[in-house]
């Protein structure tokens, strides 16, 4: 029965991986559920095994009685042993409980956070709905009034350039009579004048008609012009919303730590040469290089900045956004048996692109490495 239960308590070893993951998919949610399974069958089971070492002590302080109630002396050796597991099987209860109601702490901890990525998931679909059927609309209703311009347009030209072809046609029929009636006798001199004012007037309705059609014609292309302006400035401004949605959607993520440690004196900005986590930054060599982080798209963005010391006396640092201070932290010495402290600090500030978030000594101290001191930045909106 020990055998067993040193077995069973094996299990209890078992940590809850903390590593992030870079985004949120339906294989993270199945990962999360079945661990959740896991969970519960391993409560169950330890719930079966306190319930048998119960039944099991019951019986031993049972027998513990009968062998009191009978006086025997020879049982006083049994009776110490039986003493003994039972205080044994006391103890291994205790440590039973204490690990079951630690397990019972992570799965809520666990289903809260379950809960929340649901709610987070649920929203950011929605979002992501949302512009898709606006930018969905804005073609749709571009394309439209690009089509019925377009129409109108060749249906107006096509009609003045149908009258301008008639005009021409009767003009020159004019002018064919008026020259057969310019041979004809004297006495057809009042049908020729008759002919001759009717070709001046059609000659001045042509004049007018070809006027107005060339303002016509450059009103018309006015028109064109402005509609294709209008519809670079739309397609503009739906290049723009999907790059605003992409921007959106993608995530940008940081953890960048120290490999050695490094003396700073005040002042001097503290940098993290060595990345574990980059998504979505383009600039990481120079955060190496210059440990100041530089935003590349606008969001609110969470910063944790956690620092190793060692030595005998407190160490401060401050988190910057641009030349502002926006947390001071202390690391503050003996409250460890040893020489070794270690300080946090945490902010969520909103950055436009162009802003940059830095750490910065504000006295002199040692910073260890061997990645106990690291920088994380995350965006989450």
């Amino acid at each position: 029965m020990l055998s067993l239960c040193h077995g069973f308590l094996l299990a209890n070893k078992t940590g809850i991986s903390s590593v992030g993951t870079p985004g949120l998919t339906d294989s993270h949610y199945l990962i999360l559920t079945d661990a959740l399974g896991v969970q519960k069958q391993l409560l169950s089971q330890m719930e079966t095994f306190v319930l048998r070492l119960q039944n099991e002590l019951k019986t031993v302080n049972q027998e513990v009685k009968d062998l009191k109630s009978g006086n025997s002396a020879g049982h006083s050796f049994a009776i110490v042993e039986l003493k003994n597991e039972t205080s044994e099987l006391r103890g291994k209860s205790a440590q039973l409980q204490k690990s079951y109601d630690v397990l019972q702490k992570k799965f809520d901890t666990i289903q809260n956070e379950n809960n929340v990525l649901k709610h987070d998931n649920t929203a950011l679909k929605l979002q992501m709905s949302n512009w898709n059927n606006f930018s969905v609309l804005i073609n749709q209703k571009l394309n439209s009034f690009t089509h019925s311009i377009a129409a109108s347009n060749i249906q107006n030209v096509t009609t003045i350039q149908s009258s301008v072809d008639t005009l021409k046609s009767q003009v020159k029929l004019l002018n064919t009579r008026f020259s057969s009636l310019s041979w004809t006798s004297t006495s057809r001199g009042q049908d020729f004048l008759a002919l001759l004012d009717k070709s001046n007037v059609a000659d001045l309705k042509l004049e007018t008609f070809e006027q107005n059609y060339a303002l016509d014609g450059n009103s018309t292309k006015d028109r064109f012009q402005s509609l294709e302006q209008n519809f670079t400035s739309l397609s503009s401004e739906i290049r723009t919303l999907k790059g605003k949605v992409q921007d959106m959607n993608q995530p940008v993520a940081l953890t960048s730590c120290i490999s050695s440690s490094v003396d700073y004196r005040k002042g001097q900005i503290i940098k993290f040469p060595v990345t574990k986590t980059s998504i979505g930054i383009n600039n990481v060599t120079e955060f190496h290089t210059t440990g100041t982080f530089t935003c590349e798209t606008s969001g609110v963005y969470l910063l944790a900045v956690h620092i190793a010391n060692s030595g005998n006396s407190n160490a401060v640092f401050a988190l910057y956004k641009n030349s502002k201070v926006i947390s001071y932290v202390m690391v503050v010495y003996g409250t460890h048996s040893t020489d070794y402290n270690s300080g946090s600090g945490t902010v969520v500030v909103e950055m436009k692109a162009g802003d940059i978030l830095l750490a910065k000594a504000i006295e002199n101290f040692n910073v260890q490495g061997f990645f106990y001191s690291c920088f994380t930045v995350l965006k989450i909106n």
